[in-house]
C-alpha cells in the first residue's frame, strides 16, 4: 500500500478536528468506523491515529477510545513550544492589537516579487505583554487571498486563515538578526532607538511554494526571546 491513503487519512481527520467536526474532549470514531470511512486497512488507521497523537491532537486510552485534546493548526514547533504559549505559561497576559490588512503592489525588484508576483496581502499587528507593546509583526501572503470579513480583527488567527484558504504550511524556517527597523515601528514599540531583535520567517507548502513571509521585531528590553525544548 502506498503512502497516499495514510497521508489522506491523517490530513482529513486533522481537518475535521480543526474545523470542529470532532470537538475538543469528544471521542473520535473507532478504528473499525474509520476503516469503512476511508476504505483502508486497520493498520493504516492505527498509524494515522498514532501520528495525530504524536502531534498533540488526540490522546489514546486503552478501553476508552481516542479523545480530541487540541484543535490548533500548529501543536508542535520542532519539539519546542511557541513563544506566545511559553509567555502565557509564565503568567504573562499576551494580547493582539491594531491588526490591519492591506494589499500592496510589488515591482520585479521587490524582494517578495519572486514569491508572490505583483500583489501581496500585508497584515500588520502588535502583540502586547501585560499591556506594553512587545512585538511588531508584518505578514505577507499571496495576493489572491481575500481580506476576511470579521468583527474583531484582533481575534484573527493567521494560520487558521491560511488553512481555510487552502494554503497548507508543511514547514518553515526562521532567521534571527539584529536590525534597525523603521521609526514608525520603534515608536509603536515605545522605543526611542534601535537596534532590536528581528526575526524573518519563510513558510512553505508541501510543494516547496512560499505561502508566507513574515517579519517580527521584539522589544527585548521588556522580555528576552526564549525557546524551550522537550528532550
Amino acid at each position: 500500500m502506498n503512502k497516499k491513503p495514510l497521508y489522506y487519512s491523517v490530513e482529513t481527520i486533522k481537518d475535521s478536528i480543526i474545523n470542529g467536526v470532532y470537538p475538543i474532549n469528544s471521542l473520535l470514531p473507532t478504528e473499525t468506523e474509520f476503516e469503512k470511512i476511508f476504505n483502508v486497512s486497520k493498520i493504516t488507521i492505527r498509524k494515522a491515529i498514532d501520528l495525530l497523537e504524536k502531534d498533540g491532537y488526540v490522546s489514546k486510552q486503552s478501553g476508552k477510545g481516542t479523545t480530541v485534546i487540541s484543535n490548533s493548526i500548529f501543536n508542535k514547533l520542532s519539539n519546542g513550544y511557541s513563544f506566545a504559549n511559553l509567555l502565557k505559561q509564565q503568567g504573562y497576559q499576551v494580547t493582539k492589537e491594531n491588526t490591519q490588512f492591506e494589499y500592496i503592489s510589488l515591482d520585479p525588484q521587490h524582494e517578495l516579487f519572486p514569491y508572490f508576483g505583483r500583489k501581496s496581502l500585508e497584515i500588520t499587528r502588535f502583540y502586547y505583554l501585560d499591556g506594553q507593546p512587545y512585538i511588531h509583526l508584518t505578514h505577507y501572503l499571496p495576493g489572491d487571498i481575500e481580506i476576511p470579513v470579521i468583527k474583531n480583527h484582533n481575534d484573527f488567527s493567521l494560520y487558521m486563515f491560511l488553512y481555510k484558504n487552502h494554503y497548507f504550511i508543511a514547514h518553515f524556517h526562521d532567521d534571527f538578526l539584529v536590525e534597525f527597523p523603521p521609526v514608525r515601528i520603534l515608536e509603536g514599540l515605545n522605543l526611542e532607538k534601535g537596534p532590536v531583535l528581528g526575526r524573518k520567517r519563510i513558510s512553505h507548502d508541501i510543494n516547496q511554494k512560499v505561502v508566507e513571509v513574515s517579519y517580527a521585531r521584539y522589544n527585548t528590553r521588556i522580555h528576552s526571546y526564549q525557546i524551550q525544548y522537550d528532550v
